[in-house]
């Protein structure tokens, strides 16, 4: 069997003995488009674990999900999540770097983060991020305490922006606009998921993510001063590969309409 079926399938089956019968249809569901999207060489088998841990996770929380879900020509959103009429966008960041960013990872993750924050979260009235324990995520001190968001440090973020990601650009507006709902931690292991609002994150990670005189370094480090790659990061799905139909499982979303994710 392919290695890719082969652990999604251990993982679906896994995920099936914790959360029960009554998610059969969900993490099915989820597993066949992973696998879909494999067949096409669309995704990777890290990242897509990490999907259908936190993708089962929501769906007993009671929201209706779907991976991999096209929103808006090339921009594909990780996991799209509804509940009670409103949408949930949630990206997953793995901390991978490419050997192109040998020599600038620390900007490039950051600049990554912000460009994902500010061009998903106009699609949906809550976006959260999602990340493995062994990860931290370079999400800007700034961008967790509304608060200290100068023009200043505004027009600092879309210089780092710039730097990564030309086509489009990312306005000054959104980035103004850019709120975060929960950060999910996953373990893989265990298939457990902790949500932490930001504020909590922050606070427990304050010393570890990049303040904006980190930021004003990292553009003047001059080691790379020009690596526009010309696109921000999204995925294209238009090559044989349609949008998921809406999904609806008798009585999920509904059984558990009131379970509340807890908050660290």
């Amino acid at each position: 069997m392919d290695k890719f079926i082969e652990d999604v399938e251990r993982m679906a089956e896994a995920l099936l003995r914790k959360y029960g019968e009554s998610s059969l249809r969900t993490i099915d569901h989820l597993r066949r488009r992973l696998i879909e999207l494999h067949e096409l060489n669309k995704v990777k088998i890290n990242h897509s674990i990490m999907e259908l841990v936190l993708g089962a996770y929501l769906s007993d929380k009671g929201y209706r999900v779907e991976v991999e879900y096209p929103l808006n020509g090339d921009l594909v959103a990780d996991l799209a999540a509804w509940k009670s009429g409103k949408l949930m966008i949630i990206e997953v960041e793995t901390g991978f770097t490419s050997p192109e960013n040998a020599l600038d990872p620390q900007s490039y993750l950051t600049a990554r983060i912000v460009s994902k924050m500010a061009r998903y979260g106009s699609y949906a009235e809550r976006f959260s991020l999602a990340t493995p324990l062994h990860n931290i995520l370079q999400i800007p001190r700034i961008l967790l305490d509304s608060r200290s968001r100068s023009d200043e440090a505004l027009l600092t973020l879309k210089k780092l922006c710039d730097r990564y990601y030309s086509t489009p650009a990312i306005d000054l507006e959104k980035l103004s606009k850019i709120k975060l709902y929960r950060i999910y931690l996953i373990n893989v292991d265990t298939q457990a998921v902790k949500p932490l609002r930001p504020k909590t994150y922050l606070e427990r990670m304050k010393g570890l993510l990049p303040s904006l005189n980190d930021i004003k370094n990292y553009l003047g480090a001059g080691i790379r001063s020009s690596v526009a790659y010309g696109r921000a990061p999204s995925r294209s799905f238009s090559k044989g590969v349609h949008a998921p139909q809406p999904y609806h499982a008798p009585g999920l979303g509904c059984r558990r309409s009131g379970a509340r994710e807890p908050d660290a």
